[in-house]
């Protein structure tokens, strides 16, 4: 093994449109309240999460959010809001 491929083990890029499982709890940052859906909604690179519940007031806030679906050829899924995890921008 070269000394090249040993400082590049185990590093990767991060994808523009990172993908979810159903099921899986993840973190998130509230990014807006889609005003024509009324809709919460987490940005994650190009991926759009859609929060089925949860009230207004967590825009802007880290969240633990459950995965219920999601859509990898659309980046586009739903998920449960499970509890704030802190206030404040990012």
């Amino acid at each position: 093994m070269s000394m090249l491929s040993k400082f590049l083990t185990g590093m990767s890029f991060r994808s523009t449109t990172p993908t979810f499982e159903a099921g899986e709890e993840i973190e998130v940052y509230v990014t807006e309240l889609d005003e024509k859906s009324g809709e919460l909604v987490a940005q994650v690179g190009e991926t759009r999460l859609y929060f089925e519940n949860g009230e207004a007031d967590i825009v802007g806030c880290r969240v633990l959010a459950t995965v219920e679906s999601f859509d990898d050829a659309e980046h586009r899924g739903r998920v449960t809001h499970r509890k704030t995890l802190s206030q404040g921008s990012f």
